[in-house]
């Protein structure tokens, strides 16, 4: 640990740590603009300038490039550094179009925060502005905007340290210098919407959420993405019951501060055509009760011997753990599935940086509770047992998808229509995950949390507590209507969740005790792969 001086505040922070997050620690904000903690030192904006105490006297330097040793001592505070700061912001303003009150970046752009807090001064400008190119398409999800660039280059850092793809480049010299692309080039890869949320100004601008919103109407929930076994972190920015984008949340272990754009995109879904929103019965629309104390009649006729259960690895733990306990409480003699795979029955593909080739956000989750039963059998059983079920119970999974055989009749949990759904004799609609709180284990086996951000659609309800529903009509209830309650009680019955709580589970999740048995197909638990 170094010992460093901040202003008037000493310190301890690990060696080495960039003096930039160091004065966090001590609630100072150093100002800067190219400065990404994922990506690498450039030191081209120079708001960061801080001054440092040496033989010869204070200094001026830059913050993002110094590295806490014993005995450091910097000022952010002093009349140089606000001199400087106010100056720079001078330099980054004299050919900037100044047209905020149109730019969709106003409320989240650096340039607007730091004048207020730097700049504030009239101007001395008596040339033309250096004007440059305007609006340009340069992918499926990225405009560009040259004239408001600040040359931080932190996207073209970001095409060559992390998609490692290259395609945006710092051209021309002097005020002429501008970011831009080869002519015929366009941005292709999965992750462009990465560029938007990087870039600290409005040059880099999203196609998806342009002109839909000014963010400070917008609130923000954590969450976790749902669309593979990643999970990544993310902020789910909503207002008024509507879902208006997903912006990526840092953890360091799971997915930096990156997100596909198939994971970003997916908030269309929570309001989508594919969304289910009735209950029904043979095709016609009743109350979720009704549809549920329907489907308790058609258990007890069958008989458990000839009803089967399926475990979804897109639902929750919460769901899973409550399907489980219905089951074995009411139906000790049913059986137990787990399908593992994609919806279209194929392998997916993923890539070397977060998308996974799984595309179901609780495959562990769904193994963990199955494992912890010891008679849930695979997707092989399934299709063995198939001739002698006159009934198929399935939770959330398109499981007629992923294996390509007819079922029997079947009643289905789910909030998306699916080959799974359209065939059901019985459907109950159940909650999105931001319209619900809950639990998911990604394919690092860390057990993270999804936070309800708006309302259900429709009649759905959380999974788990529409399985509770079932138990209830069945004789004996799971309890599982509390999601707290719910986990915790999972938690104590599954060894590898031992030590763990709902609340502790905070904002970044916490890892699964490690299970020498297990023949997870996840990555290493330090982080996402090497390519980040």
């Amino acid at each position: 640990m170094a010992k460093v001086k901040i202003n008037d505040t000493e310190i301890e922070v690990p060696d080495g740590l960039n003096m930039i997050e160091a004065a966090k620690l001590v609630g100072e904000e150093i100002p800067h603009y190219c400065y990404h903690p994922h990506l690498s030192i450039a030191g081209n904006c120079r708001m960061c300038l801080v001054e440092t105490t040496t033989p010869r006297g204070p200094v001026l330097e830059i913050a993002c490039n110094m590295q806490a040793r014993d005995g450091l001592a910097i000022r952010t505070d002093s009349a140089s550094v606000k001199h400087m700061r106010k100056s720079v912001m001078e330099f980054l303003l004299v050919n900037h179009p100044l047209d905020c009150p149109i730019c969709d970046q106003s409320g989240e752009c650096r340039l607007q925060d730091y004048y207020m807090d730097h700049g504030q001064y009239d101007s001395r400008g008596l040339d033309p502005k250096v004007g440059k190119n305007k609006r340009q398409d340069i992918g499926d999800l990225i405009v560009l905007d040259a004239e408001r660039c600040v040359q931080c280059s932190r996207c073209e850092r970001f095409g060559d340290e992390v998609t490692g793809t290259g395609e945006l480049r710092l051209m021309n010299r002097g005020d002429h210098t501008e970011i831009g692309m080869f002519p015929g080039d366009r941005l292709s890869h999965n992750y462009q919407g990465n560029l938007a949320d990087i870039c600290p100004v409005g040059a880099l601008t999203s196609k998806d959420f342009r002109f839909q919103r000014r963010v400070w109407y917008l609130k923000e929930t954590a969450s976790i993405c749902t669309g593979c076994a990643t999970g990544c972190n993310i902020q789910v920015c909503h207002q008024e019951g509507e879902v208006f984008r997903y912006l990526p949340r840092r953890n360091d272990q799971v997915n930096k501060s990156w997100i596909c754009d198939m994971g970003r995109l997916s908030y269309h879904d929570v309001a989508g055509l594919k969304r289910i929103l009735k209950a029904t019965v043979d095709g016609v629309s009743v109350e979720p009760d009704a549809a549920t104390a329907e489907l308790a009649k058609r258990i007890r006729a069958a008989g458990a011997g000839k009803v089967g259960f399926v475990l979804g690895t897109r639902a929750t733990n919460e769901a899973n753990w409550a399907l489980l306990q219905t089951v074995r409480g009411n139906l000790p003699g049913a059986r137990m599935f787990v399908v593992e795979g994609n919806d279209d029955g194929e392998l997916a593909m993923g890539d070397n940086l977060l998308l996974s080739g799984d595309r179901n956000p609780n495959t562990a989750g769904a193994r963990l509770v199955s494992r912890h039963d010891g008679n849930v059998g695979d997707r092989a059983s399934l299709l063995a047992a198939l001739p002698e079920l006159e009934l198929l119970v399935i939770l959330e999974d398109d499981v007629a998808g992923r294996l390509g055989a007819k079922l029997p009749p079947v009643a289905f949990f789910g909030a998306f229509k699916n080959a799974t759904s359209q065939d059901a004799v019985i459907v109950v609609p159940t909650a999105h995950t931001v319209e619900q709180d809950g639990s998911y284990i990604n394919r690092q086996d860390r057990v993270q949390r999804v936070r309800r951000a708006v309302n259900p659609v429709g009649d759905s309800a959380p999974a788990y507590v529409a399985v509770d529903r079932l138990g209830a009509r069945l004789g004996k209830a799971p309890g599982t209507q509390m999601v707290a309650a719910a986990f915790n009680g999972m938690a104590k019955a599954i060894e590898r969740l031992r030590g763990m709580d709902f609340k502790g589970l905070g904002t970044e999740g916490r890892l699964l005790a490690p299970d020498a048995a297990s023949d997870s197909t996840g990555v290493a638990a330090t982080g996402v792969e090497a390519s980040t």
